[in-house]
Order: structure tokens, then C-alpha cells, then sequence
């Protein structure tokens, strides 16, 4: 059975869903956050209903019972931990996340940067002196208004959204690109270091639509983790555009996170090789359960 709950920390007073299951002489309670608002009785009521199927159903195809309890348990935790930071505690370590993801993002890419000139550039608004290309300076700041993007944005998984995204991305860096999908340019990619080849671009203009209606089809079927990690193959694999389609796809696989109140997920550059294998799997062996097993270990890790 679920119930709504109501607690009190530090003042504030907070609502929740709480399930009860016993099993033997051991009791486990599972909880959704619903924040300070009390949504209306009739909301609240469908709420625990979907909240009882996400906690019974069996309809995960790559997450295991044991999957799904360690995923659970992390975001609640994770979401208890935030209810009782104060205001400036939250932006710290939403600073925090900002700036090393938008430096493992941006090494993933290929951007020549470090940590601590990430966080000059992002924090100090200082310029290191030994970035001698301006368009470095460019690309972080322009990631950092991504994760901004993706923080505010609770609107629909849409082709004008997307191509916003990127549009910031190469904002002041290319502005030929910017927000402009393969076939509007007409232009084909390589990807270096795999055999992988992405579809031409005429083939484009036939799969993008179809990434918004499987996003429309699957987005409540798969539980956060597999939306996240699937749309995230499906992005990179198709290179919509011209460049920056795995910075793109992974701030989409966090966006899809952060708006189902899951914490974000980053990748350091030390996982570099077990990420591209993973990635590879899918690409060429059109595999997707061991980089949903990977972004899960990542997920769990973080």
C-alpha cells in the first residue's frame, strides 16, 4: 500500500509517497518526493498508482529487480540530501557538478582543457593565460549555459529544443552549425578511432523525426536510466549535426535525469576507453544493455 506522508526539516515542511514491504522479519520503505506543494487529491491519487507500477511492474527489459532497488535507493537518498542543504548549499554543488561536467564533457570531445582552468574560466571569469585558442574559452562557457538549459527546461523532448541546445553549444564558435541539423548543411561525417559510420545525411532527414516519435512512445514506458542511456545512443549514433553531437547527447541523457529527479550523471576522462566500448557495442553490434549497464554503474557511482 502507498501512502502520503508528510515530514518537517529544518523548518520546511515536505510531502512524499512512502511503500511499505515486508518480507520475513525485515521491512523496506521506498519513497517519492513530491516537494512542498501538495498536488490536488486527484494527482496525489494517480501519483501512488504510478508509483505502485514502477515499483511492481516487471516491465524493464534491461534492469533487474536488484538494478532497480540500488537505482532507488540512490535517488532517494540523493533527494533527501537536497531537501536539507540550505539554498546556498544547492548552488555550491550544482556549481560543483556544472563545472566537472562541462570539463569531462569537454575532454570527451576533444577540448584541450584542465580542471582548474575549467574552473577559472567558469567560477573567476579569468582566462588562463596558457589557453592560447579563444574558441576553448568559447566552448566551456557556452556548455555551461547547456547544463543551465537542461536544469530549467521541464517542457517536451522536441526538435526546436534540441536544436536550441546545440545552437548555445556553438554559439560564437561556428555559427554555420549551429542549430543546424546534417541535412539542412547537406554534409556527411567521419568519426575517428571506430569503424562506425553514421548515416548519410539524406538519411537524416528521415531518422530525426523518428528519434522524437520513439521519445514520445517509449518516454514512460522505460524506466529514467534506459531513457536516458538510449536516447543518448540513439543522438550520438545518428550525429544529427555537423559537430558536438556527444556533448549534446549527454547533456540530453542528464536533462532526462535531472527533469524525473534522478542525480546527474558524468563521465571522467579516465573511463574513456570503457565508454567507447560500450558505445561501440551498439553501434556496430547493435547491442544496447552493456552501455545501460555502464551509464548504470556510472549513475551509481556518482
Amino acid at each position: 500500500m502507498v501512502y502520503l506522508e508528510k515530514m518537517t526539516v529544518k523548518g520546511n515542511v515536505y510531502y512524499k509517497l512512502v511503500h511499505t514491504i515486508k518480507q520475513g522479519k525485515k521491512i523496506t520503505h521506498r519513497a517519492k518526493y513530491l516537494g512542498k506543494s501538495l498536488p490536488p487529491k486527484e494527482r496525489v491519487e494517480q501519483l501512488k498508482k504510478e508509483f505502485l507500477l514502477q515499483l511492481t511492474s516487471k516491465k524493464y527489459q534491461y534492469l533487474s529487480e536488484s538494478d532497480i532497488d540500488a537505482i532507488e535507493h540512490k535517488r532517494s537518498a540523493y533527494q533527501k540530501e537536497m531537501h536539507v542543504c540550505s539554498p546556498l548549499e544547492r548552488e555550491k554543488r550544482l556549481n560543483e557538478f556544472m563545472v566537472r561536467f562541462t570539463y569531462e564533457s569537454s575532454k570527451l570531445s576533444g577540448v584541450m582543457v584542465t580542471l582548474r582552468q575549467t574552473s577559472l574560466v567558469l567560477n573567476e571569469g579569468i582566462i588562463p593565460t596558457d589557453i592560447k585558442n579563444v574558441t576553448t574559452i568559447k566552448e566551456l562557457e557556452n556548455h555551461k549555459k547547456g547544463v543551465l538549459i537542461i536544469i530549467k527546461y521541464g517542457g517536451a523532448f522536441t526538435p526546436r529544443f534540441v536544436k536550441k541546445l546545440h545552437a548555445i553549444l556553438f554559439d560564437g564558435v561556428d555559427s554555420i552549425i549551429a542549430g543546424k541539423t546534417r541535412d539542412e548543411l547537406q554534409r556527411n561525417v567521419k568519426l575517428a578511432g571506430t569503424p562506425y559510420v553514421p548515416p548519410p545525411w539524406r538519411m537524416v532527414k528521415k531518422e530525426w523525426p523518428s528519434l522524437f516519435a520513439w521519445h514520445k512512445a517509449q518516454g514512460r514506458k522505460l524506466h529514467p536510466i534506459e531513457l536516458a542511456a538510449i536516447l543518448h545512443l540513439k543522438v550520438i549514433s545518428l550525429q544529427p549535426f555537423v559537430d558536438g553531437n556527444s556533448r549534446l547527447s549527454r547533456l540530453l541523457m542528464n536533462w532526462t535525469l535531472w527533469k524525473k529527479k534522478y542525480p546527474p550523471v558524468h563521465i571522467p576522462i579516465e573511463d574513456l576507453e570503457r565508454y567507447y566500448a560500450a558505445l561501440d557495442k551498439y553501434q556496430i553490434e547493435k547491442d544496447e544493455k552493456p552501455f545501460i549497464d555502464y551509464i548504470k554503474k556510472r549513475y551509481l557511482a556518482s
